[in-house]
């Protein structure tokens, strides 16, 4: 007889999660072999500080065909040459090609001569990784959805790992910037799939770990960026580029350490597999595993046929005692825990007018984030230092969150780091018009504390998306919300080129782009205390007031 497929569409996860010790053995080894994704993310995406640093040059010299009949004067782009009899100068472009002031392999930069003319394609590289980031995370969230959040983190680690190695063995650009183009699908498809995870093997009460936690990790992960490469720094961007991406080496032993969402398996009534990863997470927190398997199978509904028993299989025979025992006599109920496409997303009016707004905010987050870091004051000195001390900026944000997000609420907070990102901002940009030391000093500052803003709504966005999206499309959701905040991404090289020409006109705009979504924040519902949405129903339940919820 065939296996007929269990409803789990009635099992409370985070009861499951709770009977089984939430802060368990189990979850925090999961937590940490999760986030260890972080440097996969962290140092793929941001190493081309240090593989496109900058090498001083001039035009390589002719090779002495003009005698002494002329001299030449070596620019950084251009050679002019003057003749010793008539006294006429002419400037031509390097025919000649460029010499460097470091080892020519010291960088991207000189490696592929990626100066003058070709100065735009360093950057270019980095808009192609933001593309990828773009593609990977409106793909592999699909996939996430689909087929499961392990095997999606596990191959898109993997993706990282060879569009590493492959960059550093490229002989041209051109399959330099493909490579990171790939790097980019990998990394961004990784990182979404694995925040996912560690928000769903945690109850509701515990989520703000996940987000103050994950915070402190980017945070040590960007900073240790820059020790890394001060190290290796003598040798060439290959063995450069070779050191950050081994840290993706983790993604071959993967397999064997990572579990598959709890949450998941319930939406998509995987009930074999939820019942062995409750015993392997029961034992692994050294408690009896009868309390969690019993809140499952006191919700799975049966057919009255007297065959209709689930068949579990051999290997769970107390799965049939109980559900014959305790359930028999129920009735089939229709499953809702369907699954959906993208174009689904849009026949429900509630889940399109969060999404839009989300979308926006995402966009907002990451066109502010990096354009504050664009057109902010840098600190001067070694380019190893700031950028370990910028990195160091976005840790303060975690204790706030951590003492904000459970006592005032998802909206609440978010709202409050985008209005300190919006006066940061604007205050920065208006200092500037004061030519003084203190208005210097202030200015500075100000954008220090916008980049602190931003960075605590960026972590209080991306643990407040997934509570508003049902499980069976939370990724999809996710992944497009992140292709939002690429695009954004994206634009915001823009706003240096804006300042030179308006220099007001950059933090005007992010600040009212801050503004509006601090605004739009107040049409999303609150998801603190609120169990993960399994479908839509319970997502319409986000919105009704706490009573009416209770009463259903």
């Amino acid at each position: 007889m065939a296996k007929k497929m269990a409803d789990l569409s009635r099992v409370d996860v985070d009861d499951v999660l709770i009977a089984l010790k939430s802060n368990g053995r189990y979850q925090i080894f999961m937590y940490f072999a999760n986030t260890f994704v972080y440097f996969s993310e962290a140092f793929p995406t941001l190493s081309i500080v240090f593989l496109g640093k900058a090498n001083p040059h001039t035009c390589a010299p002719p090779p002495g065909i003009y005698g002494n009949d002329s001299d030449y004067v070596l620019d950084q782009c251009s050679i002019t040459f003057t003749d010793n009899d008539t006294g006429i100068k002419n400037v031509t472009s390097c025919l000649y090609g460029y010499q460097y002031e470091y080892p020519k392999d010291m960088s991207v930069v000189s490696y592929f001569d990626l100066v003058c003319d070709r100065a735009a394609l360093n950057d270019f590289s980095q808009t192609l990784m933001s593309l990828g980031m773009a593609v990977g995370s409106s793909t592999f969230t699909i996939a996430s959805d689909r087929y499961g959040r392990k095997p999606v983190i596990i191959l898109a680690q993997m993706l990282v790992l060879v569009s590493g190695i492959g960059s550093s063995l490229a002989p041209n650009y051109s399959l330099f910037a493909v490579t990171r183009f790939l790097s980019g699908v990998g990394s961004s498809g990784m990182i979404l799939a694995a925040v996912t995870y560690l928000i769903e093997i945690f109850p509701h009460h515990q989520r703000r770990y996940v987000g103050s936690f994950g915070l402190l990790t980017w945070t040590v992960c960007v900073s240790s960026l820059s020790p890394v490469a001060y190290i290796v720094r003598m040798y060439s961007w290959q063995i450069v580029n070779l050191t950050l991406t081994s840290v993706s080496l983790f993604s071959l032993v993967q397999y064997w350490i990572n579990d598959e969402s709890i949450r998941w398996l319930v939406a998509n009534n995987r009930l074999e597999e939820t019942v062995r990863l409750v015993k392997k997470a029961a034992k692994m927190n050294k408690i009896n595993a009868n309390e969690p398997l019993k809140i499952i199978y006191e919700n799975i509904p049966i057919s009255n046929e007297p065959d209709g028993a689930l068949n579990t299989g051999d290997e769970f025979p107390e799965v049939t005692t109980l559900l014959t025992s305790e359930n028999k006599g129920r009735k089939l109920k229709e499953n809702i825990n369907e699954n959906y496409n993208f174009c689904d997303l849009f026949k429900h009016r509630r889940i399109v007018v969060t999404l839009l707004i989300v979308w926006f905010i995402w966009f907002t987050n990451s066109l502010t984030y990096y354009g504050l870091f664009l057109t902010s004051s840098s600190l001067a000195g070694n380019l190893y230092l700031n950028f370990f001390l910028n990195a160091l900026v976005e840790g303060p944000s975690a204790l706030i969150y951590w003492f904000t997000i459970d006592r005032y609420g998802r909206k609440k907070t978010c709202m409050a780091f985008h209005a300190v990102a919006a006066i940061g901002m604007i205050g920065s940009t208006i200092f500037k018009f004061y030519d003084t030391p203190w208005s210097s000093a202030l200015s500075t500052t100000l954008s220090i504390i916008g980049k602190f803003g931003i960075s605590g709504s960026f972590n209080v966005i991306f643990m407040y998306t997934p509570e508003m999206i049902p499980t069976n499309v939370r990724n999809l959701c996710y992944g497009t919300a992140s292709a939002a905040a690429r695009i954004g991404g994206m634009i915001a090289p823009f706003s240096s080129l804006l300042a030179g020409s308006y220099s007001w006109a950059p933090g005007a705009i992010l600040g009212i782009c801050c503004i509006v979504a601090t605004i739009l924040i107040i049409f999303l519902p609150e998801t603190m205390g609120k169990e993960l949405p399994q479908n839509m129903l319970d997502l319409e339940d986000l919105f009704k007031p706490k009573t009416d919820v209770e009463d259903r």
